[in-house]
């Protein structure tokens, strides 16, 4: 009798650890399927990982402030659909997934700080909602605060990945974790755009 409140505890911590190892399991496997996806421009592939509420994000460069288009659906072919400078590269499916701090870029070298495969999961990215607010400071865009919360609130189920290999090829972009699964939410053409 003394053992069953042990027992239930080591069961809920059993499930507990098995169901972030699912998780971690699905994320690990969207990135691979993604990264696979835009070497191949594989738009039906990507568009599996695009939610149809959710949409996707492509954030750029205009001038010196940052942009943004929301579509809700993916396409490599059609003009209307985000442009991604990703091209296929030989090894782009072997590299390694590695939690560590983001690589920065460096706009004199015109580089990231390190190659490989990154996400870290210690912090949060607000990228798209920083945009979002400077906009409506400096330009004004209006976009409403409702819009900007959203934004905010969908960056924190988020994860942001890097990826920058030998070939010099650059992928950065956005898992969001919403209903069990992982969502391809952002794809992030600012942070090595440094254009005036």
């Amino acid at each position: 009798m003394r053992l069953t409140p042990f027992i239930s505890l080591l069961l809920l911590v059993n499930n507990f650890c098995f169901g972030q190892t699912t998780k971690e399991q699905k994320f690990t496997v969207t990135v691979q399927q993604i990264v696979i996806a835009f070497s191949k421009q594989d738009s039906a592939t990507i568009s599996k990982y695009v939610d149809k509420k959710l949409g996707v994000y492509q954030l750029d460069r205009i001038g010196i402030f940052g942009h943004y288009n929301h579509f809700k659906t993916f396409g490599f072919s059609a003009t209307t659909y985000p442009q991604v400078l990703f091209r296929q590269s030989k090894n782009v499916n072997l590299l390694p997934l590695h939690y560590a701090s983001l690589p920065t870029w460096d706009c004199e070298k015109e580089v990231w700080s390190k190659k490989g495969l990154f996400v870290d999961t210690t912090k949060t990215d607000h990228l798209l909602s920083k945009i979002c607010k400077d906009r409506n400071k400096y330009i004004p865009d209006n976009i409403p605060n409702k819009t900007i919360q959203f934004i905010y609130d969908l960056e924190a189920k988020s994860r942001r990945l890097v990826l920058y290999d030998n070939n010099g090829i650059e992928l950065a972009f956005y898992l969001s974790y919403v209903n069990d699964k992982w969502f391809l939410t952002i794809i992030d053409n600012v942070s090595s755009d440094c254009s005036v």
